[in-house]
């Protein structure tokens, strides 16, 4: 990889403060990846450029999240944050235990909060307002042409609805942020590559032209949250502006690569958007304990490659990823090649310097690569054939695609 230009410049977006937060001690969502991610960028020389930055976000008022959510759910939300009224709606705020949540107000499990899934804990509006503020950060630094590259590892929240939280997400920072540069004028795509399908961003844009939404995700028939198949192309004025690829069980990083090249590269060229929102989740990884795909970080960059090809602004955000040493590589990697750097390990050879967690398996931050074989990926090239060719009959042509 070479060098970036002088006048190439790229932001990470990060502060202690968020990457400290705790659903519970128990819940898979763990915001400390963020922090892992950056020592391991530090270890590995990725930060200490000159046209990096690394920059602080500040949370997003009130009035800036109900330009997306709805009002009386940010206000239950705000509410559910002070001590005081959490302790008297839960008396253990740090649990996620189905037993606690039967002891909350109907009225706040309407909202789907005080589930397993959506705990309540103490900061929970401010982490959620915070992250928020981060993807919108980013998002205006990319816009206004300050930056070409803005990444927020805490980000991608995709799931949360309008009027509720869904799926370890309170705050729907990708559909706020994508509203705010819709009213600038901005046409946008955001390409989800998280194994989960972004359901809370689909229902928000699905009758809109003015964002083309790409997710590649594990098929809904057996994970959550059971949406985001090939048919839902959108609807009215945003029919062909919703594009779901939903991968067969035990996909590998071949099959996975050959669907997303098909695809990604001339929507986005034909859309030709103002910027790309990409969702860089890792937990399409093998070892990943949420998913059933069989992928490795060499499919996840070559992802992430084939992105930063198409789009020379791009903002980035972590998703999910519930293995938090092979999230932090994943997202190490990309940060990466979004800068266009060759990982470089500065502990090699100095006896005594750190390893990170399972990292000892392989050596650097590369997986070794898996490939799933026989009848089981014959099957799977059959089913990802029949799912391209749906999107390239259906939506293609909407788009002068030929």
């Amino acid at each position: 990889m070479g060098r970036r230009s002088e006048k190439f410049a790229s932001v990470f977006i990060y502060s202690d403060e968020l990457a400290n937060y705790e659903y519970s001690s128990t819940h898979p969502f763990k915001p400390i990846r963020a922090k892992l991610t950056l020592d391991l960028c530090r270890r590995y020389d990725l930060i200490e450029r000159p046209w990096i930055r690394l920059i602080k976000p500040q949370p997003l008022n009130f009035e800036e999240l109900a330009e997306f959510h709805d009002e009386t759910y940010l206000k239950t939300l705000q509410a559910i944050d002070s001590s005081a009224t959490a302790k008297e709606l839960w008396p253990d705020v740090s649990s996620s235990r189905k037993e606690d949540s039967l002891t909350l107000d109907p009225q706040i499990l309407q909202y789907e909060l005080g589930t397993d899934d959506n705990p309540i804990f103490s900061g929970v509006y401010d982490f959620s307002a915070l992250t928020a503020g981060a993807t919108d950060l980013g998002a205006k630094m990319v816009a206004s042409g300050e930056v070409q590259v803005a990444f927020n590892p805490v980000g991608g929240f995709h799931h949360a609805a309008r009027n509720h939280a869904e799926g370890f997400c309170y705050v729907n920072d990708v559909a706020v942020t994508i509203t705010h540069l819709l009213k600038e004028g901005l046409r946008v795509a955001f390409v989800d590559i998280d194994a989960h399908h972004g359901n809370g961003v689909q229902d928000a844009f699905y009758r809109d032209n003015r964002v083309l939404v790409i997710s590649f995700h594990e098929t809904g028939r057996g994970i959550y949250p059971g949406s985001g198949f090939e048919n839902e192309i959108g609807e009215g004025k945003g029919r062909g502006f919703n594009v779901n690829v939903p991968l067969p069980e035990k996909t590998d990083d071949e099959a996975f690569v050959r669907a997303f090249e098909e695809i990604v590269p001339p929507l986005l060229d034909a859309y030709a958007p103002d910027m790309v929102i990409a969702e860089l989740g890792a937990d399409t990884h093998i070892a990943d304990p949420l998913t059933h795909l069989s992928m490795t970080n060499n499919g996840y960059c070559q992802a992430v490659k084939t992105l930063a090809q198409c789009a020379p602004r791009i903002l980035a955000l972590g998703g999910g990823g519930y293995d938090l040493y092979k999230t932090a590589r994943s997202w190490t990697l990309a940060w990466a090649i979004l800068n266009d750097l060759e990982p470089r390990d500065e502990y090699v050879g100095i006896i005594g310097g750190m390893m990170f967690g399972p990292e000892i398996e392989v050596g650097d931050l590369y997986d070794k690569t898996v490939y799933t074989t026989g009848i089981i990926k014959e099957r799977i090239n059959k089913e990802i054939d029949r799912i391209l060719d749906f999107v390239k009959q259906n939506v293609f042509p909407i788009h002068k695609i030929h």
